[in-house]
């Protein structure tokens, strides 16, 4: 195993500032025409991803969200009409809520897919060649948690 030096500190905060700059860039490409950020899209886009609904657990775990953010992201969504919960019934057993996407947050994200996919062709695509994304997508599954 290799050790710990300060070339590899410096990549890792490389890693993390680009990043960084990357989702700020396509956030402000979203929020310019949608007046939406990212971290909504990124839940229309992950319900999408999940056929449409989903548990708010099974969510969270897409997202990398603690379950609170989420929460409050779904609130936001739910009072603009784009997700819907169902279930949870009787008392306070949220574990059989389901959320989904609505028609109308259907179409929302269709529409905000098509800026989402042009920031991130302008910002990190359009730089990478096909061997670039092979060896970025090997070296992220060698450092993935759990790899």
């Amino acid at each position: 195993m290799s050790r710990l030096d300060a070339t590899r500190v410096a990549a890792w905060r490389e890693l993390q500032s680009v990043t960084a700059a990357l989702e700020r860039a396509i956030d402000a490409d979203l929020r310019e025409e949608w007046d939406l950020s990212l971290g909504w899209f990124d839940v229309l886009a992950a319900l999408q991803r999940c056929g449409g609904s989903a548990r708010p657990s099974v969510l969270a775990d897409e997202l990398l969200l603690v379950r609170s953010s989420l929460s409050r992201r779904l609130d936001r969504l739910e009072e603009e009409g784009w997700v819907r919960r169902h279930g949870g019934g009787d008392g306070d057993d949220h574990r059989s809520v389901t959320v989904e996407l609505t028609r109308r947050g259907r179409a929302l994200w269709r529409e905000m897919n098509v800026t989402y996919r042009r920031a991130l062709q302008h910002h990190f695509a359009s730089w990478l060649d096909d061997t670039d994304i092979t060896a970025l997508r090997a070296v992220l599954a060698q450092v993935a948690p759990g790899s």
